[in-house]
């Protein structure tokens, strides 16, 4: 409801209004809405006025009681066989729901489980969830929330079925690659060249799989062909771009020690800040492959920027307050640098709209990758 105001309340203003200008403390408890969760037996599993803390709280309970639901419908009777255990049986693989798994041994993966319980239906969202060197089948609560889990449990997956050619890729770089790599915000080269894949190997099956999930085995393995056909030469040219955006990380790193003025340790530190922001342990598969070729262009912007900081501080100032402005309304709907994992897809494209803006405010002459302004950056957080 506060981004619907604001977008009808900005034209009328004539000034940017965001959601998070409005303060709900201030509304009366009897004009606030009051929602109340109830359990399949009809008692109150938890109440609030703030809906999407309140499903956040039961966000495990909801899905437990789903995935309750479905394992009992699959133990009932021969003569009243549930949706998931005709699943289970049509691929006879066992129950919806395993543990430990390296390789795609479940079967087709339907999108949803319907299994009726006391007279009504309970919905289940059949997921694949990374666990990190396994993955697990997992009964979802939501459609969103298996979505996000699929995606994730089949990169993993494609990791375990495709070997790595990492430790072929660190044996033939260049010394100059080499030395990039060693001064990295990652713990090791290998670690760094590990990250790069798992980027890589999401880059190619989003191609090969628009959204990057998959729930058949035959496509799995499809897309498997195509991975692992792609996946040295692309590592090579992706570890060799991270090469060249550290090379110019160091350039900016020099260019902010250089200078010694106490009156510009503001906008220096707000160099380091973006500087930090972009580069950090995980950040080759946190920015993704396609985005991560606008980062020697961003750092660019920083080595102009400092280029120009010592003889226009005043300028430097205004136009920081303008990004800085921007960064607040982009903070106050939640959103944070480096982005977390559950970032929604507004907040995701508004990060990398922050950093579009720094450019056109403090290097223009590079250019942008696409049109940039604070109305549009207002737009974008809008349809989060």
């Amino acid at each position: 409801m506060k981004e619907a105001l604001a977008r009808l309340i900005q034209p009328l203003a004539n000034q940017l209004v965001s959601a998070a200008d409005f303060d709900e403390e201030r509304v009366p408890a009897h004009l606030r809405m009051n929602f109340r969760a109830v359990d399949e037996r009809g008692r109150v599993a938890g109440s609030g006025r703030d809906l999407r803390l309140l499903q956040e709280q039961l966000s495990d309970r909801a899905r437990s009681s789903v995935a309750r639901s479905v394992a009992q419908a699959e133990n009932r009777t021969p003569k009243e066989p549930s949706a998931a255990t005709r699943v289970a049986a049509a691929s006879g693989r066992g129950p919806i729901e395993q543990d430990g798994l390296t390789a795609w041994t479940f079967g087709d993966l339907p999108e949803v489980l319907d299994t009726r319980v006391a007279g009504g239906v309970v919905r289940g969202y059949p997921a694949i969830v990374d666990q990190g060197r396994t993955v697990s089948v997992r009964v979802e609560a939501t459609a969103d929330a298996a979505a996000a889990a699929t995606r994730s449990g089949v990169l993993r997956l494609m990791l375990l079925a495709v070997p790595s050619p990492s430790s072929y890729v660190q044996e033939h770089l260049t010394s100059h690659e080499k030395l990039a790599l060693a001064a990295s915000p990652y713990s090791s080269a290998a670690a760094l060249i590990e990250d790069c894949r798992a980027a890589v190997v999401r880059e190619v099956i989003e191609r090969a799989a628009p959204g990057g999930i998959i729930r058949a085995e035959a496509e799995f393995a499809r897309v498997r062909d195509i991975v692992s056909a792609a996946l040295v030469d692309d590592l090579f040219a992706c570890v060799s771009l991270v090469a060249r955006i550290l090379t110019k990380s160091r350039e900016v790193e020099r260019g902010i020690k250089a200078q010694n003025s106490l009156a510009l340790l503001g906008p220096l530190n707000d160099i380091r800040t973006q500087l930090s922001g972009l580069l950090h342990p995980g950040f080759v598969s946190t920015t993704g492959v396609s985005r991560l070729a606008n980062l020697p262009r961003y750092l660019e912007g920083m080595t102009d920027r400092l280029k120009t900081l010592a003889d226009a501080p005043g300028k430097d100032r205004t136009r920081m307050t303008e990004y800085e402005r921007m960064a607040t309304v982009y903070a106050d709907a939640g959103g944070a640098i480096p982005l977390p994992a559950d970032a929604s897809p507004a907040l995701i494209e508004t990060r990398w709209l922050l950093e579009e803006y720094r450019v056109s405010l403090f290097a223009q002459r590079l250019g942008t990758a696409q049109p940039v302004s604070p109305p549009r950056i207002m737009k974008v957080l809008a349809g989060r």
